[in-house]
């Protein structure tokens, strides 16, 4: 199923989880902060956006959940993809359209690339960024144990990008998806989804800002559609 297809069955869906997870118990209370250290926990509480099981080329490339956060007083985005139990490898690709205008190709969005690798008892991380257009800008991290080794399934990775790095500024409005490859092919994606990172101007500001873009979203395929 390709990112157009998920994207008109799950848009509406998209608003609520988002919905749901800001007036979450958990969210209230503010989540916990996160750490890069291949421990998961952190991310109870934080937004997550699902994905169909079974829907890829492979398991290991299967996506199941996508999940985004920020720290308060942290000019970082942090991500975390979920997979089903598997030991191999798994290439993906993080495209952000940084000015929110629907194109990921400009110059000025983003790409980032992202190799998982678990090994026996910890995993091998690496991070890298592009530009929208594929050019290639640096090396984020190289042989980070940011996933879940063999011993604990590999499961899931996360990472972490500055928000300088991505040319982006607390409380801009962007608009992400993630795909998975598998032999140079793609092999799964989510949909398409905005984000606001600015957990540090508070929930209820933050929940404005992802439910208003999600429906402005929405209204844009509609019209595209009528």
């Amino acid at each position: 199923m390709n990112r157009q297809t998920k994207g008109k069955r799950f848009s509406l869906v998209i608003i609520f989880i988002i919905w749901a997870s800001l007036i979450s118990p958990g969210a209230v209370k503010a989540a916990a902060d996160i750490i890069l250290d291949g421990a998961f926990g952190d991310w109870a509480g934080q937004i997550c956006i699902p994905d169909p099981a079974g829907d890829a080329a492979s398991q290991e490339s299967d996506l199941l959940n996508f999940c985004f956060a920020n720290n308060p007083d942290d000019p970082t985005a942090y991500f975390m993809v979920e997979r089903p139990n598997s030991k191999g490898w798994m290439e993906i690709w993080l495209y952000l359209d940084t000015n929110n205008n629907g194109l990921y190709q400009e110059a000025t969005d983003r790409r980032v690339r992202v190799s998982y690798k678990p090994q026996g008892n910890h995993s091998s991380v690496d991070v890298s960024l592009y530009t929208g257009s594929g050019n290639f800008i640096g090396n984020i991290a190289t042989g980070m144990d940011w996933g879940e080794s063999m011993h604990d399934n590999g499961g899931r990775v996360e990472w972490g990008v500055s928000l300088d790095s991505l040319g982006l500024q607390a409380g801009q409005p962007i608009r992400m998806f993630v795909q998975t490859m598998l032999g140079g092919t793609i092999s799964d994606s989510t949909v398409e989804v905005q984000w606001s990172p600015a957990n540090a101007l508070g929930i209820p500001i933050l929940a404005g800002i992802l439910l208003v873009g999600s429906a402005w979203f929405v209204y844009q395929r509609q019209s595209v559609r009528a």
